[in-house]
């Protein structure tokens, strides 16, 4: 699927479809659509029928194989972990023997796929080899891909996917050809998410720091039906009670029933309350946040009992204490000791 926001990079990748490189290095934030694009793109290549910027046709021999995951040319090269994403069972995240699955790239699993293209295309046309994340491959799994990227066979394009390029090898960044994303503006987010019927979209884009696929993601989660909350509290009633605030909190932590998982998880609740604050400090600075747009009088008034030098001390101090978020002792302990250090950010109003 091409989105909207993404048509641009499309319509300059395929403007010169004859002259397509080798390797291509899909980089930008996450939930922007790099993925999707890349899929399109490889099935595009593969296609029998289409050309110039068109799409793949979705009919022809090659795009039957591809609906069905059975295109020999189509090699996808990802870890473990993400193999059943589709379904997010409990296969999911467990492995032969009850391990969890591996969140890295292996070097078994580039040498596969090198060896697999030793051998001729089976369609006659290209073979392409589809790589995420790419910031997951072991040290030792980048110098394998390395070596075929310096010298790659005939007809082969590799699409390297990377949500943080700067963790990849910087030889692996120079052999392939960079085609940056970008957040898509507020509005054009906005009109897309109100086109998929997502309710609140304007604070689920903001929880999300701007990326519309994620908001949607956001939008048929249970977090969804905090959401509208959580800013209100971080607006006005965590300053004004803070306490009060921290149960209601610990309180979405908590399933109905023992062993259900909570409406949402401390470290989310740490990732939102991060990208207020950085809003907080936009509006300070600069006079107008960047993502919590509809709620731009909100942070006005706070940042109006406060100043940009605490309100920056407190978003260090958030990043100080979010590793333990992970694994707190006491969660409720941990919401109450965070709440109660945002309040103190922001004098009493006159």
């Amino acid at each position: 699927m091409i989105y909207d926001w993404l048509k641009p990079q499309w319509n300059q990748v395929l403007a010169g479809a004859d002259r397509m490189p080798h390797a291509l290095l899909l980089a930008g934030p996450s939930g922007v659509g790099k993925r999707e694009f890349a899929e399109a793109l490889a099935a595009r290549m593969l296609c029998e029928r289409a050309r110039g910027a068109e799409i793949a046709c979705g009919a022809c021999a090659s795009c039957v194989l591809i609906t069905t995951d059975n295109h020999p040319d189509l090699l996808t090269v990802r870890p473990e972990a993400l193999d059943d994403e589709a379904g997010e069972g409990d296969d999911a995240e467990d492995g032969e023997g009850g391990k969890a699955k591996s969140k890295l790239i292996r070097i078994a699993q580039v040498r596969a796929v090198i060896e697999r293209l030793g051998v001729g295309s089976h369609q006659g046309g290209y073979r392409v080899v589809l790589l995420y994340p790419a910031e997951a491959m072991l040290s030792e799994s980048a110098n394998s891909l390395l070596k075929v990227l310096e010298e790659p066979p005939v007809n082969t394009l590799f699409l390297l996917i990377s949500d943080r390029p700067r963790n990849l090898l910087p030889t692996i960044r120079s052999r392939t050809r960079l085609l940056p994303f970008h957040l898509p503006p507020i509005d054009q987010s906005m009109a897309w998410l109100k086109a998929q019927g997502i309710a609140q979209a304007a604070d689920a884009l903001a929880l999300c720091a701007g990326a519309p696929l994620h908001a949607r993601d956001l939008a048929a989660s249970k977090d969804a039906q905090i959401q509208g909350q959580f800013v209100d509290d971080v607006s006005r009633l965590a300053i004004d009670a803070p306490l009060d605030v921290a149960a209601r909190w610990a309180g979405w932590l908590q399933g109905r029933k023992k062993g259900e998982p909570g409406l949402t998880d401390l470290p989310t609740l740490v990732t939102w309350l991060q990208r207020w604050m950085a809003d907080l400090v936009m509006q300070s600075t600069a006079g107008a946040p960047r993502v919590f747009v509809a709620r731009q009088a909100a942070l006005q008034a706070l940042a109006q009992r406060s100043d940009v030098a605490t309100v920056l001390r407190g978003y260090n101090e958030l990043l100080k204490v979010r590793a333990l978020a992970h694994h707190p002792l006491n969660a409720r302990l941990f919401v109450e000791d965070m709440l109660l250090r945002y309040a103190r950010l922001f004098r009493a109003p006159r």
